[in-house]
């Protein structure tokens, strides 16, 4: 789920962009459309929640994170094909949660990010989407 920004890509050689992200893009869009539709089974479901309790402190039903992995069809596959315990898929779940709550990836190494913080924003974009969920 990693963004590149556009400009990072216009500039860019031709031949830097065919040394492998193409490729790994075109992986991602393969296998995004051959595993469109498919559904984690509910042990994967459960232990994806369990992760990330224990990852964010935000607890999220089974339901509310397959409505989530709806708006991001790659992960859920991912999710499905792979199962728990995949490293990849436990990244992806964290950029689903990071993307759909602050518009972000999950902090990496390198990025210079006090995760403390980040994780403080993260939890009060979850209670502030709350709120709005119950207001309505």
């Amino acid at each position: 789920m990693h963004v590149v920004n556009p400009a990072v890509i216009a500039k860019w050689s031709l031949e830097r962009l065919e040394e492998g992200y193409l490729q790994n893009r075109l992986a991602i869009l393969e296998h995004a459309l051959q595993s469109a539709g498919k559904v984690p089974s509910t042990e994967c479901v459960r232990s994806a929640v369990e992760f990330l309790q224990e990852q964010t402190e935000i607890t999220l039903t089974s339901a509310e994170l397959l409505c989530l992995l709806d708006l991001y069809p790659y992960a859920k596959a991912k999710l499905a094909d792979y199962g728990w315990g995949d490293t990849e898929v436990g990244e992806l779940i964290l950029d689903v949660i990071a993307h759909a709550y602050l518009g972000s990836r999950w902090p990496m190494n390198g990025d210079g990010c006090d995760t403390e913080v980040f994780l403080d924003r993260l939890r009060h974009a979850r209670k502030s989407h709350m709120r709005l969920v119950k207001a309505a």
